[in-house]
């Protein structure tokens, strides 16, 4: 599919993909060769309208230094917006990724955790996503819903609001009542969104390799990797038993906690494309008047959201990586109740580890401690260790003067990242959601209550971890771990060695080495063979010519034959070499 689509794209894609047809029809079914076929000419008309959309808001030459543009469609004929002239380019990609749909509108808020790539200006814009989506036809929810359970409506619930409460890109929300009297909240799949998103991925992934082949200044950014992280995130999204799960797995952590409530599950009800879960009734903390609240319960309800969410971070280690307004009721006794569990962050016990370490250097002013985490955190090849370390003292010294209390995380998380960006560092997948979850709270816990500031509320929970990893259990359990380790390691020693010495022996023993771009290197070279035959070819054939022409036999005409083809040749020769040239 992918060779396909590079052939559509540029002349170069499509010598590649003759090559490799010649190289491999022999050993490839006709069954196996026709269904890449078919499913890329499924997605050709995708291609086309992704390039007309992206020209349409300016982002023609994008589009052409990808060499994403072919015979087919030009961008300079596609019609384009007057007002995206006067339109910042972070701006055009926020409209084009809206108009391109529910994937790339996910991809979009993706991208909007990317704090370590994107300056302000992007990450503004595309926060501002929103897919403008039409709620299914009411006349279609039951017929859908008795699908997904396999039996009449009538059998499970007593009746089904037709009007969605909640209505998004993958998934509407309706308000319903069971056979056994509780009220509950119904999330149900959009119908055909499957077959789209997974072209729109196979795009993705084409567009991305196209991306990190042609601007080499994004290699560093690992494009092809983010899309990859990227279809993982919307898989998980788009399956309503990942967050059934994820639902249950919270439920559990906080049976005991008063102040913290998540919805009951129906597992009995749900699947993959339908979730029944118990409808909360409270007030929404978007639509609830902060200001009419007293003030003694904003400051309680601030911090139980920084004690909930840090909890779930630092001891627990996996979060909800969307706490927003529009995800969190408050109620009158005081407590909270979380909803929306498509999006849950993972930290593992060494990342939690780092983020401590991290928090209690910040308390410490601690360089040293910081720096080495900074470069365990760092993606790609290793930085500057001397340049990285003047760069962390100098952000500590500007909070040299600021009290722990007084210190937003907000800036904190942009002058790291501001730092990994002067380095060209990337941050791996799950600090990225880490970091974005973190602003998100701390934007909803300011709007709460004013005075509040997270890293101060931490402060007691990251007391209770350090005091738990000193602890005499902690040493045990983790000396009884490293010891199983190491009596593992002494048991599969020998049978390591022979197995070793028996590859030397015949030998099969191999050294993997991998040079960065190759393929780009190959490519190159392949070209340039290319260009030497056809001019070599081009020699033989004036040669030839000039021969025939001196002959008076009658068969001049072979000879102006040869001659014009001579000349289409030059003509190729001296078109892919300005081609070449110019991109």
């Amino acid at each position: 599919l992918m060779c396909y689509a590079s052939a559509t794209c540029c002349p170069e894609g499509l010598r590649s993909l003759r090559g490799a047809a010649s190289a491999c029809f022999s050993t490839i079914s006709p069954t196996a060769m026709i269904t890449p076929t078919l499913l890329a000419l499924r997605d050709f008309s995708r291609i086309r309208e992704i390039m007309t959309i992206l020209a349409k808001y300016g982002l023609g030459e994008f589009v052409q230094r990808i060499k994403l543009s072919h015979k087919g469609l030009s961008v300079e004929e596609a019609e384009i917006d007057p007002n995206s002239r006067y339109m910042s380019t972070p701006r055009r990609f926020r409209l084009a990724f809206e108009e391109l749909g529910p994937t790339f509108v996910k991809l979009g808020q993706i991208l909007s955790t990317r704090v370590d790539i994107f300056n302000l200006e992007w990450i503004e814009e595309f926060e501002q996503l929103q897919c403008n989506v039409k709620p299914i036809v009411s006349a279609d929810i039951n017929q859908l819903i008795e699908v997904q359970l396999g039996q009449p409506v009538g059998n499970v619930f007593k009746y089904i609001d037709a009007t969605p409460i909640g209505s998004a890109s993958i998934a509407q929300v309706h308000k319903a009542e069971l056979i056994s009297g509780e009220t509950v909240a119904v999330k149900i799949k959009r119908p055909n969104i499957d077959p789209t998103i997974h072209a729109d991925l196979r795009i993705l992934t084409h567009l991305a390799g196209l991306i990190e082949s042609e601007i080499p200044e994004s290699r560093r950014y690992q494009p092809v990797q983010m899309v990859q992280y990227f279809a993982r995130s919307l898989a998980k999204e788009t399956d309503l038993s990942v967050e059934l799960r994820y639902m249950q797995r919270f439920e559990n952590a906080f049976r005991d906690h008063d102040f913290i409530h998540i919805p009951k599950v129906y597992s009995e009800f749900s699947n993959r494309q339908m979730l029944v879960q118990e409808f909360v009734a409270g007030n929404l903390l978007q639509s609830t008047d902060l200001n009419a609240l007293p003030e003694t319960m904003r400051r309680q309800l601030a911090l139980r959201i920084t004690d909930t969410l840090f909890t779930m971070i630092l001891k627990q280690g996996f979060f909800h990586a969307d706490p927003h307004p529009g995800n969190i009721f408050i109620h009158d006794n005081g407590s909270i109740t979380l909803i929306d569990f498509g999006l849950v962050g993972h930290l593992s016990s060494t990342r939690r580890r780092e983020i401590i370490d991290l928090i209690n250097a910040l308390t410490h002013r601690d360089q040293f401690t910081m720096q080495n985490v900074l470069s365990n955190w760092a993606q790609g090849e290793l930085p500057d260790e001397n340049l990285l370390g003047a760069d962390v003292l100098e952000m500590l010294l500007n909070y040299e003067h600021t009290p722990m209390r007084d210190l937003r995380i907000s800036q904190v998380i942009n002058d790291i990242t501001q730092i990994m960006r002067q380095h060209g560092l990337s941050l791996p997948g799950d600090l990225v959601m880490l970091f974005k979850t973190l602003l998100t709270l701390e934007g909803v816990v300011k709007r709460i209550d004013g005075s509040a500031e997270l890293l101060e509320q931490a402060k007691p929970i990251v007391k209770e971890v350090l005091k738990q990893r000193l602890s005499p259990e902690h040493a045990l359990r983790k000396t009884k771990m490293h010891a199983q380790l190491l009596a593992q390691a002494a048991e599969e020693l020998p049978q390591n060695i022979i197995r070793l010495s028996r590859r030397i022996q015949k030998g099969q023993f191999s050294v993997a080495l991998e040079l960065k771009r190759l393929d780009q290197l190959m490519l190159q070279l392949d070209k340039a063979t290319n260009r030497l035959t056809m001019g070599i070819v081009t020699a033989a054939l004036i040669i030839g010519s000039s021969i025939v022409m001196s002959v008076d036999r009658g068969s001049s005409w072979l000879g102006i034959m040869g001659y014009l083809l001579a000349f289409a040749n030059s003509l190729w020769i001296m078109w892919s070499i300005w081609r070449s040239g110019r991109h």
